[in-house]
């Protein structure tokens, strides 16, 4: 089923951060970074409250994976989630990677130290419910590049603790798909160029092509298919980019499968703030972090768990 909507996802941001770094300030309010020590590595993290949080109430949370090379500070300046959460009511946490790379089973840094990420974001979520007033039943996370690599495997892990996920052009390594064993179906959503030439559309080595990702999460969360296919208007021309948001529905759990395929995109968070001409088109038609959100506030931890079949 095609069919053409109005979208709500209109873009947010100026122009924040070059992948060089080079950021321009903006205020961040409620935002304060805290560390601590897991298998004797300090680990740090950002934490930003939305601004008229509350004693008296729970928020859900929404951790946000940066890139490799990047950071925390520099992903919740470049995403401007932030904005997002003080509108919607909700809380982000940025953590940050050892050495800036995630253990995704890649030979990066983080990988061949052992280092315990999966262990790290546990412990962080601990720390956090205990020091914030936390609804537990609607905990996601989101992340970019290899920060969406390593969410798959918060996914695949943690998925008795995080409602939903988001892939920000990022792939699932093969080592994470061959040892995926959620506890319930979780919610998928991803984001991806056609033309992206860091995180190529058909796969890069060790990793499953954008589609097989896809597909991988509408078998295991027992979805229909064909997916309805909805074409988001093209508010943008001059980005040169369109999008097409595929859904794949599930009769009876609700554990859906969302993917905004981004035709002649890059390698981008879409909406985001200025990047070097390298990661190609960044299309402007969807804003990342308000449809992340969207996806995300449709889901609680009780999604997926009614006649969960563990493949």
């Amino acid at each position: 089923m095609t069919t053409t909507i109005n979208t709500t996802f209109l873009p947010l941001w100026k122009c924040v951060l070059m992948v060089a770094g080079c950021m321009i300030p903006i205020s961040l309010v409620h935002a304060q970074t805290y560390s601590f020590t897991i298998e004797d590595t300090e680990r740090s993290y950002i934490v930003h409250l939305p601004t008229s949080y509350l004693e008296g109430k729970k928020y859900p949370l929404v951790f946000n994976f940066h890139g490799m090379g990047s950071s925390a500070k520099k992903e919740e300046l470049f995403t401007e989630m932030d904005i997002v959460a003080d509108k919607e009511q909700f809380i982000v946490v940025y953590p940050q990677a050892y050495h800036n790379t995630w253990n995704t089973g890649l030979g990066f840094k983080s990988y061949r130290h052992g280092k315990n990420d999966i262990g790290f974001i546990n412990q962080l979520l601990d720390t956090l419910i205990h020091r914030y007033r936390i609804d537990t039943q609607r905990i996601y996370s989101v992340g970019v590049s290899l920060g969406g690599f390593f969410n798959y495997r918060v996914g695949c892990e943690l998925s008795h603790r995080i409602a939903a996920i988001a892939s920000v052009s990022g792939l699932m390594t093969d080592s994470t798909m061959a040892f995926c064993y959620p506890s319930r179906d979780i919610p998928v959503l991803h984001f991806h160029g056609t033309h992206d030439r860091i995180m190529k559309y058909k796969g890069v080595k060790q990793c499953l092509g954008v589609e097989e990702t896809v597909n991988l999460w509408v078998l295991r969360n027992h979805c229909k298919t064909p997916g309805d296919t909805i074409h988001i208007p093209d508010i943008c021309p001059e980005d040169k980019s369109t999008v097409d948001l595929i859904k794949y529905s599930h009769s009876a759990d609700g554990a859906e499968v969302w993917y905004y395929k981004i035709y002649k995109g890059g390698h981008t968070w879409p909406g985001g703030g200025k990047q070097h001409k390298m990661m190609g088109r960044k299309n402007r038609d969807i804003n990342a972090s308000e449809a992340v959100w969207e996806f995300f506030k449709k889901f609680t931890l009780q999604t997926g768990t009614v006649n969960f079949t563990n493949q």
